[in-house]
Parts: structure tokens; sequence; C-alpha cells
């Protein structure tokens, strides 16, 4: 039997290839974007449905009852280092309201397994919740929100925090794009003196995360609220800049220090108990293997 999944989040990098994996491996995906998303680069095929958001919680109970979906994959999300108070409004629409219709429309059509997205920026320090900025408050907000449909409206959840993520064709400008642009051009780049530890896993990996997680909540009756770190690689951005250099096998002019560190810099990551770690999951591939095809670009 054909299983059925609604995305968010399918225009994004992460969730497009989610979209990839699951039409795969047999799904029938049903995404929800929004009305001005631009979707000419999602997939053109008879499993994969899209369907736009009105806003509403009524339309979104609609497409729970046209999908029949067995999992729920949220990872729409807007994402802002630091904000402006103009872009109050727009985080909250995004990062809390439009999720909570969504769990509200699961709630009121019986769709019960949740596979929802978290940011490891939730844990500035290291400590249990301290938000590096607006947008990590808002995940927290809603892990708070989605607390009560575990517990009230019998909606089972995993919810999924990401550290750094990479893979080919990632449109977002991310450090490993910006340093292989600059060992193409031989123009000097500056960035921050570099000692700050970031945590990397690859695209294929992060895909793979979802996937266990769907199987692990659809393998029980119960009802779980579980929330898990996935964490890949850690290195220094001096050691990431060294990795780049070493693999683009041409010079690569950075002046460290050449900017300051931005405002609550990350320094240290959270690192995860091994409970804190998705059962059934460990990160497959390496930098190392994946810098000569991301330099290729």
């Amino acid at each position: 039997m054909t299983r059925s999944a609604i995305v968010t989040g399918a225009t994004g990098f992460i969730g497009g290839k989610l979209c990839a994996r699951l039409l795969a491996d047999g799904w029938r995906v049903h995404a929800i974007v929004r009305i001005e998303s631009d979707t000419t680069k999602l997939p053109h095929e008879p499993n994969f449905v899209l369907h736009s958001y009105d806003g509403t919680v009524k339309g979104l109970a609609v497409i729970m009852g046209l999908a029949r979906p067995d999992a729920v994959f949220h990872l729409a999300s807007l994402y802002l280092a630091d904000h402006y108070s103009e872009q109050v409004d727009a985080l909250l629409q995004s990062n809390v309201v439009f999720p909570t219709q969504l769990f509200e429309s699961m709630a009121a059509t019986g769709v019960r397994v949740l596979i929802n997205t978290g940011t490891a920026w939730q844990h500035y320090e290291g400590e249990s919740y301290r938000p590096v900025n607006l947008y990590a408050a808002t995940k927290q907000a809603l892990e708070d929100i989605l607390s009560y449909y575990t517990d009230a409206r019998d909606i089972s959840a995993i919810t999924l925090k990401l550290f750094d993520t990479y893979g080919v064709d990632d449109p977002r400008r991310k450090l490993i794009q910006i340093l292989g642009d600059a060992a193409r051009s031989g123009e000097t780049l500056d960035i921050s003196p570099g000692e700050q530890i970031i945590d990397l896993s690859h695209i294929d990996d992060i895909v793979e995360a979802f996937v266990v997680a769907a199987e692990r909540l659809l393998a029980t009756c119960n009802t779980l609220n579980e929330n898990y770190f996935v964490s890949g690689e850690r290195f220094t951005v001096r050691e990431l800049v060294d990795q780049v250099r070493i693999a683009a096998n041409r010079p690569l002019q950075v002046n460290l220090g050449g900017r300051p560190y931005r405002n609550r810099e990350v320094m240290q990551p959270i690192v995860p108990t091994s409970n804190e770690r998705l059962p059934g999951w460990e990160p497959r591939h390496t930098l190392q293997e994946a810098l000569p095809d991301l330099l290729s670009e």
C-alpha cells in the first residue's frame, strides 16, 4: 500500500531533498506551499501534489482530508540570524501561527504522525534552553505548543534539532560555498578569527534522519513527544578553511580576523548526549568525501 506524506517547506533545500527521497521510496507526496512560492524546481510527476496554503485552519483541514497522510513532515520556517522590528510579524506567522494551524488541522482530521524541525540554536552556550536569536525562540515556542497537541490531541511527534547542513545544489550562501568561490576567484576573503566550532551534516544524512524518525513513529501505537539532535562532524572555522584549501588544490586567501564575531556567536554548539541522538540513525557522509563535488559546482 502506497504511503502518503504531507511536506511543508518543500521549496527549501532540505524540504526539496526530502520530497525527492520520499518519492524515490514510493511515497505519494503532498506539498503545502504559499501562494507566492516559486515552485518551478519542484517535481513534476503523478505522485507529487501541490496544495496552496490559504491562511486558515479550515483550508489545511481540507488538504489533510484529501491527502490522508500517514505522516506530516514540517520543515517550513522563516530563518533570520538576526531580525529587525518590522520582521517580527513574519517570523511569528511563519514559525508559530502556520505550524499551529497545521497541528490543529491534524487533530481535527485524525492525522497523528508528525516530524517537526527545531534548531540547535535553541541551546546557546549548551544550556537546556537559551535561544541564540528570535528565530530560535520561535522554534522553542512551537515545541511548547506541540506539547499540548501530543498530550491532549493525540498527535505523536518527533522534533529533529538541526545544526548546519550542506550538499550539492544548495542555493543558500553557506560558508563552504563562500570559501569555494574565494578559491576560484583568488580574492581575499575577510572572515572572523575562526575559533568557533561548527557542526556539519550532509543533506543525505539529514534526509535519512527524517525518514528514520517517521518510521519510529509509524512503528508504534503509543503517542510520543520526543526531540533529538541531528549532529554530524565538528570543525573550527579555521579547520574548515584548511579542508577547503586542500580539496580545492589552489591558494585560498583568507583574512582570519578580518571581520568580528557576530553578536551572540555560537562558539561551542551544544554536545548531544547518547540519549539525545535519534535511535537508529548515524551520519554516513564525511565532508572530506563531499568537498570535491561541492567545489565543482
